[in-house]
């Protein structure tokens, strides 16, 4: 299997700062706004290859959040794809603020059908 590339761009607005979100009193980058600019990444990466039926949803993310980035600031979610085993797909990622490494890790989704998904709820 061929490895897959890819890389997003996200801009650092006041809402996604720690201090919005409650998950510490800076106005930097909120670690949990980190791992949604990765699952969201990977996640729209995925859309445009599964059937109309699927989606994915996250599994699993490990996130070491290394460094803080202002208001203002964008941020580059690049991701590589490398494995797909059944209808797990595994992804390992660097976040960066230009060429300061921010953050970097390893994220898991799984390919569902979208009904027998939800009906799980019931």
């Amino acid at each position: 299997m061929a490895e897959e590339n890819f890389e997003k761009d996200y801009l650092v607005t006041e809402d996604r700062t720690a201090k919005a979100m409650g998950s510490g009193g800076l106005d930097v980058l909120a670690t949990p706004e980190l791992v949604a600019m990765v699952e969201n990444a990977c996640y729209q990466h995925l859309e445009s290859e599964i059937a109309k039926e699927k989606t994915t949803v996250g599994g699993f993310i490990s996130l070491e959040h290394v460094a803080p980035s202002p208001v203002g600031a964008t941020i580059t979610i690049k991701a590589n794809l490398y494995e797909r085993d059944g209808n797990k797909v595994v992804f390992s990622f660097s976040a960066y603020e230009g060429e300061k490494k921010v953050g970097k890790g390893n994220h898991e989704r799984f390919i569902v059908d979208k009904d027998q998904f939800l009906a799980k709820m019931s």
